[in-house]
């Protein structure tokens, strides 16, 4: 064969394979883009106007539209990006912009990786970066591991509900065990998942809150001037699976709780959280709070500025509730649990406590600025509930056997 020959079939050969090679590497880009859909995703403060994926630097690009302060929460599945050294799972790089992210929070389970990144109002773009970026995948295959995925992720969420709720109990009986300062409650959140939030109660302010899966909160609780500790909670899970479970205890005691597998869940006291210390002259008039349904009533506010406006204001009046509160809150709640259990009870205690309540009122018309007052009027009160309610009745069932 002659030079011009060799030549001429060695240069065929360069550009046969030449075009081969471009010719695959258009049959993998289109395959790819065939195959590569939006990964899940929640955002709030802004809109998601793209992905794109850079390849060459393992990365994912997320272009945003901001409105206000927010987050993205995206599920990232590992066939599409991933970060690891080795067979270890590492940290992605986040990028807002130019500037690297390290407030985010990451959920990880054997298929996917889920992030919660707060944005920015000048947000206008992510870039989340790994070390692997997958674009291999026949469609076929695409299809049967996320059908795998789909089956496990079934099976994994339904072995969590029949497990979890005994594994939580099991952890509410631990903290039960253990002991809460006096005029304080602990707030339990149990979760598998990310979660923000917030919680409020009658002695302290609005409180924002996050964390992942399980944390508890000490909060202060205590009934003072009448008031019983009134608290709320509202939590939400920050990605589309999981579960949530909160629980307020005190006193080894549980005085409320909820669970949900939805998006938000709430958890309201009122009128339940009273410290064990309640029996001081500041406790709550607990009959008369569950009679009438609420500490705002008016024959509960009634009880109330007679108490704090009048008896406390004096040495006679404080030593007079100390030595009351320690006789009314020896039985007062389980009173009140009654009343709460039974419409009829409640509407008979209502019915027996009315002369009490009227004799009071006669208070609101006197003056008791001084030691010596505070003991004429509380002795002719005295007296005259006893005539009401022992004199009056005996004075009747003598009358009636002197007729039989």
């Amino acid at each position: 064969m002659s030079p011009v020959i060799q030549t001429l079939s060695m240069y065929v050969k360069i550009i046969v394979i030449t075009l081969f090679v471009i010719m695959l590497g258009t049959l993998v880009n289109t395959t790819f883009a065939q195959q590569f859909q939006e990964p899940d995703y929640t955002i709030r403060g802004a809109e998601v106007s793209g992905f794109e994926i850079d390849q060459e630097n393992a990365s994912l690009i997320i272009s945003i539209d901001p409105r206000a302060r927010g987050e993205i929460t995206i599920t990232l599945l590992r066939n599409l990006i991933d970060a690891k050294s080795g067979f270890e799972d590492i940290d992605f790089h986040v990028w807002i912009g130019t500037n690297h992210a390290d407030d985010f929070t990451e959920t990880r389970t054997a298929f996917d990786r889920t992030l919660n990144i707060p944005i920015k109002r000048s947000t206008t773009e992510l870039t989340i970066t790994g070390t692997h970026i997958f674009s291999q995948m026949s469609t076929a295959q695409a299809q049967a591991q996320a059908q795998a995925q789909a089956q496990a992720q079934a099976q994994a969420q339904a072995q969590t509900q029949t497990t979890e709720p005994q594994t939580i109990e099991r952890k509410i009986a631990s903290e039960l065990k253990k002991e809460i300062p006096d005029g304080q409650a602990k707030l339990l959140i149990y979760s598998d998942t990310n979660w923000s939030g917030a919680y409020q109660s009658t002695n302290i302010d609005y409180t924002e809150i996050e964390s992942q899966r399980d944390k508890s909160f000490i909060f202060d609780c205590e009934s003072s001037f009448g008031r019983q500790g009134v608290f709320g909670a509202k939590i939400e899970k920050l990605t589309q699976h999981g579960y949530l479970t909160i629980v307020a205890i005190q006193n080894q005691k549980i005085i409320s709780q909820a669970s949900t597998n939805e998006q938000f869940i709430e958890l309201l006291i009122n009128g339940d959280c009273i410290s064990s210390a309640s029996g001081g002259p500041g406790g709550g008039c607990l009959i008369a709070t569950a009679t009438y349904g609420s500490e705002l009533a008016p024959q509960v506010q009634q009880l109330r500025e007679l108490r704090d406006g009048k008896l406390l204001q004096t040495n006679s009046g404080l030593a007079f509730m100390e030595l009351f509160n320690q006789f009314y809150y020896s039985f007062s709640p389980v009173i009140a649990d009654l009343e709460r259990e039974s419409p009829v009870f409640k509407e008979m205690v209502k019915l027996s406590i009315t002369p009490l309540l009227t004799s009071l009122s006669l208070l609101n018309y006197v003056d008791m600025d001084s030691e010596e007052s505070v003991l004429g009027y509380g002795i002719s009160l005295i007296l005259l509930n006893v005539a009401m309610y022992v004199g009056i009745p005996a004075v009747v069932i003598i009358g009636i056997k002197k007729k039989n």
